[in-house]
């Protein structure tokens, strides 16, 4: 299921946290069910919402709606 760092937040939100990568600025969420989850963790979308989180002027945090996809 969802890698160790990601917290699940509710049905349908997951976290990653401020830490997970040195320089991000705020959390990751992600909006997706179980099976969007296993699809999700299977190429280098995680990474990308996690970039995101690194860039400056985010405000709150890096937010990836069910149509996340790494290419």
């Amino acid at each position: 299921m969802a890698q160790p760092r990601i917290k699940r937040i509710d049905e349908t939100r997951w976290e990653i946290p401020q830490d997970y990568k040195p320089d991000m600025r705020v959390p990751g969420i992600i909006y997706a069910d179980d099976d969007l989850m296993k699809i999700i963790e299977q190429d280098q979308a995680i990474e990308q919402v996690a970039n995101v989180a690194c860039l400056p002027g985010i405000v709150k945090g890096s937010l990836a709606m069910p149509d996340i996809h790494w290419r």
